[in-house]
């Protein structure tokens, strides 16, 4: 294969994010609310695409398509989970969340949390304990995105995993250090039409090479009769509890993540976000639908693979022209890109402003937006180095990042969105008895059972309304 002009047609799109990243660096206003929310500037279209790139991730590339590789059609009911979970959130909350950080002038989402409790001391407190979370697990998500570029770049050019990370993050912080959030959504957008155009096109590839889906389904039957069974001989109960636990990690995600809410509160105003909805539901699930497909049908077209996560790259490099190769591995570092610009801007602010906002008004008041985008990079080589040494899978990262944050954070948000009742303790410790159910549910196994998304809210809320009716409501009437 000719390998130079794969690499040319790659650096042609690399070229093409840098200058998206460097444009919006020049346009920037070098301020901090033009660094962490593009001074609310973004319309509809910009923050559907960008939220819905940010959110597929490079785990729809490598994970998703490993885990359907494996699975079969089964791995469409987590598909419909994550779906009606996300129309859920998108159906209530969105406008909400736009308005309430307008209001308080909310720049990241510990703050948008933290503000919302009337004690001062209380403010600072719930800030730092979701800055904290946001650190630890979305750092892990982080990492998952440098081993899904390692992976990809290993199984094109045979790069050393440690070395494929370290190119794709240089490549990333190039243009999130500068530019900020508006270079993340400028380059989110194009690089949205790229996934696309590489999802679709190698589903359609795929299916005309194994021979249309009558074919495909009986050699996936003679491969194995669990692929094309949904059920994979369980019970009833237990695919209402699969599905019902990702319809909780759906709305989960979307109240939990960081770099995902950061978009709508970039957005112009609440009736702009709750505008955006099918923009980013219809990208989402069309790019998803599509990799779970190819993931099946790889099962036929590149039998016993050793490392399923690598099937989209490995499918290209033996069917395409390299010039084609080269925009297939431009597709999958769009989507892992999109991802990992808005995470390092997250975990970033966090560390820089949420954990430390005395020092850090010192620190921009003599450097000016200088000091957070040295933060930024150094939240970037701290991650990547942390994926270097990660031993678990893509999948496996991102799946845990996103049921730890949702059984935390989510539960602490709905309340907030709700408007119900809080105090600052009660909101503190409730997202400590989230995030401990979480990681307990996964300790057990039991997630393999019900998503620990579903315990750690239904635990931490029903802790803060006990909380809440007993402790506090005496306080009250003392």
């Amino acid at each position: 294969m000719n390998f130079s002009l794969t690499i040319i047609c790659f650096s042609l799109f690399l070229i093409l994010f840098l200058g998206i990243g460097a444009i919006a660096a020049k346009v920037s206003t070098n301020t901090e609310a033009d660094y962490l929310l593009g001074n609310r500037s973004f319309g509809k279209v910009f923050i559907g695409l960008s939220a819905g790139a940010t959110g597929n991730s490079g785990w729809i590339m490598t994970g998703v398509v490993g885990f359907s590789y494996l699975m079969g059609t089964y791995s469409l009911l987590m598909c419909l989970g994550f779906f009606l979970g996300e129309v859920t959130f998108w159906s209530l909350f969105p406008y909400q969340i736009n308005q309430i950080s307008q209001q308080q002038n909310s720049q990241t989402v510990p703050e948008l949390i933290g503000l919302s409790v009337k004690n001062t001391q209380g403010k600072l407190i719930i800030t730092k304990i979701v800055a904290l979370l946001t650190i630890v697990f979305i750092g892990a998500y982080l990492a998952a995105q440098f081993s899904a570029a390692a992976k990809t770049l290993n199984a094109f050019f045979g790069v050393q995993p440690e070395w494929g990370a370290i190119i794709a993050a240089i490549a990333i912080l190039a243009y999130s250090v500068t530019g900020g959030i508006r270079a993340s959504i400028w380059t989110d957008v194009v690089q949205a039409f790229v996934v696309m155009f590489v999802s679709y096109g190698m589903l359609i590839v795929a299916i005309i090479a194994g021979g249309g889906v009558g074919e495909i389904l009986r050699e996936l039957y003679s491969i194995d009769p669990q692929l094309v069974n949904f059920s994979i001989d369980r019970g009833i109960w237990t695919l209402v509890t699969y599905v019902l636990g990702f319809i909780a990690a759906g709305l989960g995600f979307n109240l939990s993540q960081p770099q995902f809410l950061v978009r709508l509160m970039a957005g112009r105003s609440p009736q702009e976000v709750k505008q955006a909805k099918w923009i980013y539901i219809g990208y989402v699930y069309s790019t998803y639908l599509a990799m779970i497909l190819f993931g099946i049908i790889c099962r036929v077209l590149l039998p016993n693979l050793s490392d399923p996560e690598q099937a989209l790259p490995l499918y290209a490099m033996k069917h395409f022209h390299p010039i084609l190769v080269g925009i297939v591995l431009a597709g999958v570092f769009s989507v892992i890109a999109s991802t990992a610009d808005s995470l390092i801007l997250v975990c970033s602010s966090a560390v820089a402003k949420d954990i430390a906002p005395s020092f850090y008004q010192k620190m921009s008041r003599k450097y000016g937006i200088k000091y957070q985008q040295l933060i930024t990079l150094l939240v970037g080589i701290v991650t990547v180095i942390a994926s270097i040494f990660s031993s678990a899978t893509v999948f496996a990262l991102v799946l845990f990042a996103i049921g730890v944050l949702g059984g935390s954070i989510a539960p602490a948000l709905l309340i907030i969105l709700l408007k119900r009742r809080t105090h600052h303790i009660a909101l503190g410790t409730m997202m400590l008895v989230g995030l401990a159910t979480a990681i307990t549910w996964q300790i057990l196994g039991l997630n393999s059972i019900l998503n620990e998304t579903i315990p750690g809210i239904i635990m931490a809320l029903l802790y803060h309304e006990i909380l809440m009716k007993t402790f506090f409501q005496l306080k009250q009437s003392s």
